[in-house]
């Protein structure tokens, strides 16, 4: 990934300090649920170039050109229109470098691919399935917006449940039961937007079930399929984490992370 500042020129004088930062914010809003820039928290701050002066921005990228005007979804547009109207321009960005301290994003269109995350994850929630490198969420969706915001909510909801059962205090069963078990509301919304997803770009797409407990290791290496109830076991293991994939389900999981 890689760290690039924006710079937004004022273009005019009646424009407040609040009405800035709100039109700035619609549009951070819009590229990362386009999945333009990672991350919740971006700091707007005042800045100046040459004898322009206006408001800066430094995010995280997936790629080198993802601000490209080319992958802007219609909301992302939508919101950048509003605010050159409102006499607030979108003027440049620039790469400042590449972030050694995040993910390697997928630069090819994989066979397969993975719906995963986790909440120490800061990238895409869609992973190859070739490299398990995150997949820009604008390129498969910049063409249907809303899934690709479902997307991103989805995720949010999967990594909020995962930080309550690793901090194994409040709420920990009820979150382990809904990132772990096939009849918990968050996996049939993951896995619904998996098999959409597939529909739309005619790539085999799979939803990670995380696995934890289980009475020994030997009944866990003899673990079915929670759908079809069918041997799903992988003779290796993928990326080291992967030891389960049913190609028929669409679903992948872990050997429990007690053993």
């Amino acid at each position: 990934m890689f760290l690039v500042d924006i710079f937004f020129s004022q273009t005019s004088s009646q424009l407040t300090l609040s009405s800035a930062t709100t039109l700035i914010n619609k549009i951070i809003d819009e590229w990362r649920y386009n999945g333009q820039i990672i991350g919740r928290e971006i700091p707007i701050f005042p800045a100046q170039q040459e004898d322009e002066i206006g408001f800066g921005l430094r995010v995280i990228c997936p790629e080198e050109h993802s601000l490209l005007a080319e992958w802007n979804n219609c909301f992302v547009q939508d919101a950048i229109d509003n605010a050159r109207k409102n006499g607030l321009i979108l003027d440049n960005f620039q790469i400042i470098g590449e972030d050694f301290n995040s993910e390697i994003t997928c630069s090819n269109t994989p066979s397969w691919q993975i719906l995963y995350t986790s909440y120490v994850q800061s990238c895409s929630p869609l992973h190859s399935g070739e490299n398990f490198q995150p997949i820009p969420l604008y390129r498969p969706l910049k063409n249907t917006p809303t899934l690709a915001k479902d997307f991103i909510k989805w995720q949010e909801n999967w990594q909020a449940c995962d930080e309550l059962q690793m901090n194994a205090s409040a709420l920990e069963a009820v979150a382990l039961k809904e990132i772990s078990c096939v009849d918990s509301g968050l996996f049939k919304h993951g896995y619904a937007l998996c098999r959409e997803l597939e529909e739309q770009t005619q790539i085999p797409t799979f939803y990670y079930l995380y696995r934890v407990g289980g009475e020994s290791l030997t009944a866990e290496e003899q673990r079915l399929c929670p759908l079809c109830h069918k041997t799903w076991r992988l003779a290796e293991p993928l990326f080291g984490i992967l030891h389960f994939k049913c190609d028929t389900c669409r679903l992948v999981s872990n050997l429990s992370w007690n053993f």
